[in-house]
C-alpha cells in the first residue's frame, strides 16, 4: 500500500505555492512604505496580506493634514445625497478618534488639520481628546494647523500639560495664551510659529521654557514685543515678517550660526537712529550664514553707516541678499559694508529688484582712491539674479572681480521680463572687458 503524505504549505508561500514577497518583507521596510503613504491608502494595504492588517495600528507617522480632510470631504460628497456640514464634522472626528484610540506603540510625528465647520453647536472637533490620546504615545513631533480661512483659535488647554516629550512643534494660525502654570516644553529642539498671535508677551516664556531649542522659525506672527531672542542652544533662526514695528534683539545666542530675516513694509521710525548694523552684528558673534532682504538692510543702515566696521565678520561664509534695490543707496551701502567686512566669505548670492536707476550715474564701487579697499581671498562663487543692466549693478560685479583674486565662477541671471535678451548681450559685452584679479574666473550667463 502506497502511503502518501500531504505537503505542508511553506509559510513563505501563498496558496498556489508561489513565494509571497509582500508578507515576508522586513518590518522596517513595511513601516518605511506605509509612512510614505496617505493614511487612506495605508488602510487599503491591509488587503495585500494578512500580516499587513495590523500595521496601521503601529504606524509612527500619522498625517491628518488638509489632504486627509479633503479625502473625507470628497468621499462624503460622492455618496449621492446632500451631506450636511455637521455630518462631515462627525465623520471627520470619528475617523481620526478611532485611529488614535486603536494606535499602539510610540508615535514620532502627527499632523492635525483643524477646521471650523459651518453648523452644529460645537463647530470645532474635539481636539482635547486628540491631544490626550497623543500624549499616551509620547509623541515627538506635532503639527497643529488651524484653518487659515477662519479666525484664530485657541489650542486646547491640555496642549500645554500633556505633551512633555515633544521635540518638534509647529503651530499655525492660532492665538497662543498658555496657563499661568505653564513651564514650557523642556525637550523641544525645533519650534515653528506660522501666523500665531501671542498674548501677554508669552513669546519669551516659550523660549525660556525650551532650554534645548536649536531651531526657531517665526512666519508672520504678532504680539511679540519686545522682540528679544534669548536661547543658549539656538543654532538656526528664521524670521518672515510683514508690516511690523518691532525691532529684533538677540541676546545670549552663542551658538547661533544660521540666520534668515525677511521683512516687508517695516514700520520703523527712520529718524534719530544711529547704526543698528553694528548692534545687530555684535549680537551674532558666531554667524556663518546670513540671509536677508533689501528692506532689512535699509533699516540696518540707519543714519550713519561706516564703510569699515570696528570688527570684521570672521565667521561669515555664506551671504544671501534678496530683493536688493540697486537704486536705494541705503540698501546698497549696507550690502557693500557686509561684503567688505567678511574676509572669509565663500559664497555670495544676490537677487535684485531694481526697476529704475533714478538718474544715478555713478556709485563709486570702483573708485581707486577709496581708503577702504578689501581683498576677498576666500570668495569662490557669486550668483547675481534678476539684474536689469543698470550701472550700479554692473559696478558691483566689477567690484567683486577686482577684489576677489581666487574667484572661480560668477553666475549672471538677467531679468528678461524688462528688456528681453538685449540686457544679457549688453551686460556680457561690458563684463568681458572688465579687469579681474582672478585668472581662472568664469563669467556664466545663466539663462
Amino acid at each position: 500500500m502506497e502511503i502518501t503524505r500531504k505537503r505542508k504549505l511553506d509559510t513563505n508561500t501563498d496558496t498556489d505555492g508561489n513565494l509571497d514577497l509582500l508578507s515576508n518583507l522586513p518590518r522596517h521596510i513595511i513601516d518605511c512604505i506605509l509612512n510614505r503613504l496617505p493614511i487612506h491608502d495605508a488602510v487599503r494595504t491591509s488587503v495585500l496580506s494578512r500580516k499587513w492588517r495590523g500595521n496601521l495600528a503601529t504606524l509612527q507617522h500619522l498625517d491628518f493634514g488638509y489632504p486627509f480632510y479633503r479625502t473625507i470631504r470628497n468621499a462624503a460628497e460622492n455618496k449621492g445625497y446632500y451631506y450636511k456640514d455637521h455630518e462631515l464634522k462627525h465623520e471627520y472626528e470619528r475617523i481620526i478618534t478611532k485611529i488614535l484610540c486603536l494606535h499602539q506603540g510610540p508615535l514620532l510625528k502627527v499632523t492635525l488639520y483643524i477646521r471650523k465647520f459651518d453648523s452644529g453647536i460645537r463647530r470645532i472637533p474635539d481636539t482635547n481628546l486628540w491631544i490626550r490620546l497623543l500624549s499616551r504615545n509620547n509623541i515627538k513631533e506635532l503639527i497643529l494647523h488651524y484653518d487659515e480661512l477662519e479666525p484664530h483659535s485657541l489650542p486646547p488647554r491640555c496642549f500645554f500639560s500633556c505633551l512633555e516629550y515633544l521635540t518638534h512643534l509647529q503651530l499655525r494660525n492660532l492665538v497662543l495664551l498658555p496657563p499661568p502654570d505653564f513651564n514650557g516644553f523642556r525637550n523641544l529642539i525645533a519650534l515653528e510659529f506660522v501666523k500665531v498671535k501671542f498674548k501677554d508677551n508669552v513669546f519669551e516664556c516659550f523660549l525660556c521654557g525650551s532650554p534645548l531649542l536649536q531651531k526657531l522659525i517665526l512666519d508672520n506672527c504678532s504680539g511679540i514685543d519686545p522682540f528679544k531672542v534669548s536661547a543658549p542652544n539656538l543654532e538656526s533662526f528664521e524670521l518672515y515678517a510683514k508690516r511690523t514695528r518691532e525691532t529684533i534683539c538677540f541676546d545670549n545666542v552663542p551658538k547661533l550660526v544660521d540666520v534668515t530675516i525677511d521683512t516687508r513694509e517695516m514700520l520703523v521710525d527712520h529718524f534719530a537712529r544711529s547704526c543698528p548694523l553694528l548692534e545687530f552684528l555684535a549680537s551674532l558673534p558666531k554667524v556663518t550664514r546670513l540671509s536677508t532682504n533689501g528692506e532689512f538692510l535699509e533699516f540696518l543702515a540707519g543714519d550713519n553707516l561706516p564703510l569699515e566696521l570696528p570688527t570684521t565678520l570672521e565667521g561669515l561664509k555664506y551671504l544671501i541678499l534678496d530683493d536688493l534695490d540697486f537704486a536705494n543707496f541705503d540698501e546698497i551701502s549696507c550690502a557693500v559694508c557686509l561684503i567688505r567686512n567678511a574676509p572669509n566669505l565663500k559664497q555670495l548670492e544676490i537677487w535684485a529688484c531694481t526697476t529704475s536707476s533714478r538718474a544715478i550715474t555713478k556709485w563709486g564701487y570702483m573708485a581707486a582712491e577709496s581708503p577702504f579697499g578689501c581683498t576677498l581671498d576666500k570668495l569662490r562663487v557669486v550668483k547675481i539674479g534678476c539684474i536689469a543692466g543698470f550701472k550700479p549693478e554692473l559696478e558691483l560685479v566689477q567690484f567683486l572681480l577686482v577684489n576677489s583674486p581666487f574667484l572661480e565662477k560668477i553666475y549672471i541671471e538677467p531679468d528678461y521680463s524688462l528688456r528681453e535678451n538685449k540686457v544679457a548681450l549688453d551686460m556680457m559685452m561690458e563684463l568681458i572687458g572688465c579687469y579681474r584679479t582672478s585668472p581662472r574666473v568664469d563669467i556664466i550667463l545663466d539663462t
